[in-house]
């Protein structure tokens, strides 16, 4: 009886035909199989428990493991199969697709099957993603890889050419969105919009009824962007070479460890290096588009050359060159003045040129000291997981440095500390904002009160940031896991610097 649907027999037919029941065994028996992907040419291979279900193979993996990577990029796997039973001489390969599990029952019923009926607790259980392998080819092979010249094709899980061309450029894209980390391409993003609308204010306050230059508006955003990916690129080059990132055990945490394209062998380093020097490159070439479109001239010395030195020097050094800004406690510095005052000022320079306005210099900078300020709390609470990993690679960021004690333990009361007066600083220089708009609206817009709008959002995440730290000191033994716990103060903070330089943007427009 064919147990797997719609089947066609390939290669040597006779002999396909007669392993058809052998083949059928070793699929119901199976328990054991290496799997085997790639992605962008580098290959990867796990020994991994697996159980029959229908027509398919079932399997879980550690959601911070090197095939779970690569399977959120390329589903297409291949396994090889054996049994408990020493009778099988033969192996089964399986040939096919991967589908992730994501609803819970399912879910449940695979952790149970693969271990006997009793799964993982709850919480141990969220840590690992759930498959189904369906196959489009299965063949019997020996332990020399002896070719036989027969399989059976399941055409009913075969894909067309077209999906798989369109899955080849998504899994593509999904692997360099990931390997920039685009999400958090936010922190470039918002100085941005900051800088456009403080230009803003400068016309109306210059009272010119000039056209927004739209044109020069969208390069700059496209040249912060390139920047903040070539600055991404490198950073985890550099942490790369240094073992930082490596020797980091939160390895399923978003928000640390850089992308981790690196280490989980999706990406080889060689064109993470090759991809930051092009995203650079097309930074410059953006930037010197732009100068030549203000001063006549690409090289013509202006500030706009000065800012985009300045901002480069800085993404390149903030791990690599012989300074590695963020080995020695200056990386929270070098973070706030690039993502700050030099994407602010730069964008309002461009486009107050552009409306012949005077540059709105102490305004912008103004404008973009609260930004400084969120941007490095983002920066700051990341690296409360990385702290370890990074004491260990000689990373001497100021959460290391505060966090180290004397016995060579990490207690994160200081650095926390230092979380809240940051947060405290960074609204408490929004309500000078809006103040001293009250007193000199040339300066600045009494709208910027509106920027206080998210601070139940920071209240919220100092409570849960309070409630880890003492759960830290008071679990030892938890404290592999307590990293992911944080996770919550990670998004929180990236959302508060999200939300507040939108409003301040908002905030000058308004007095615009």
């Amino acid at each position: 009886m064919d147990q797997f649907g719609a089947m066609r027999l390939g290669g040597n037919a006779e002999r396909a035909s007669a392993d058809q029941a052998l083949t059928a065994q070793l699929f119901d028996k199976a328990r054991r199989m290496v799997i085997a992907g790639a992605i962008d040419g580098n290959p990867s291979a796990t020994p991994l428990l697996c159980a029959r279900d229908g027509e398919d193979l079932v399997f879980a993996a550690h959601r911070a493991s090197r095939l779970a990577a690569l399977l959120s990029i390329n589903p297409r796997a291949q396994a090889i199969v054996e049994t408990d039973d020493p009778l099988f001489s033969l192996l089964l390969e399986v040939t096919g697709f991967c589908v992730e599990l994501r609803e819970a029952a399912a879910r449940g019923r695979v952790l149970a099957a693969l271990h006997g009926g009793a799964g993982p607790d709850d919480a141990a259980a969220r840590e690992f993603a759930c498959y189904r392998l369906r196959p489009t080819r299965l063949a019997l092979v020996d332990r020399m890889a002896t070719p036989r010249f027969a399989w059976q094709a399941l055409p009913q899980n075969r894909r067309s050419d077209a999906r798989l061309a369109l899955e080849d450029l998504g899994g593509w894209m999904r692997l360099w969105i990931r390997t920039v980390r685009a999400p958090f391409f936010t922190a470039a993003i918002v100085p941005v919009l900051l800088g456009g609308a403080v230009a803003r204010f400068a016309m109306a306050r210059a009272g010119t009824g000039a056209d927004w230059p739209w044109a020069l508006f969208l390069w700059c955003i496209a040249g912060v962007l390139l920047a903040a990916a070539g600055t991404n690129l490198i950073n985890d080059y550099g942490d790369h070479e240094t073992g930082a990132d490596e020797g980091n055990e939160v390895g399923g945490n978003p928000f640390t460890g850089g992308s981790r394209a690196i280490q989980l062998g999706m990406v080889a380093a060689w064109k993470v290096l090759l991809g930051s020097a092009i995203c650079f490159g097309g930074t410059v070439a953006i930037g010197l588009h732009i100068n030549a479109a203000l001063a006549g001239h690409a090289l013509a010395p202006t500030p706009l050359l000065g800012f985009g030195v300045i901002g480069c020097a800085l993404g390149i050094m903030y791990t690599m060159g012989p300074f590695r800004l963020s080995y020695r406690g200056l990386g929270e510095v070098a973070v706030p003045l690039g993502f700050g005052p030099v994407i602010v000022l730069g964008t309002a320079y461009v486009l107050a040129k552009a409306m012949h306005v005077p540059v709105p210099w102490l305004a912008g900078l103004l404008a973009a000291l609260p930004v400084s300020v969120f941007v490095l709390l983002i920066l700051w609470i990341n690296q409360f997981q990385d702290a370890p990993a990074d004491a260990a690679a000689g990373k001497r960021t100021w959460v290391v440095r505060l966090a180290e004690t004397a016995g060579g333990d990490i207690d994160f009361r200081r650095p926390f500390r230092a979380y809240l007066a940051l947060d405290a600083a960074g609204f408490g220089l929004i309500a000078l904002l809006g103040l001293i708009g009250r007193a000199d609206p040339a300066l600045a817009t009494r709208y910027a009160f509106l920027a206080l709008l998210p601070l139940p959002l920071a209240l919220v995440a100092a409570r849960k940031g309070s409630l880890w730290v003492r759960r830290w000191r008071a679990a030892p033994g938890e404290r592999a896991r307590l990293p992911f716990e944080l996770l919550g103060v990670n998004a929180i903070t990236i959302g508060v610097h999200l939300a507040t330089g939108l409003l301040l943007a908002l905030a000058y427009l308004l007095a615009g």
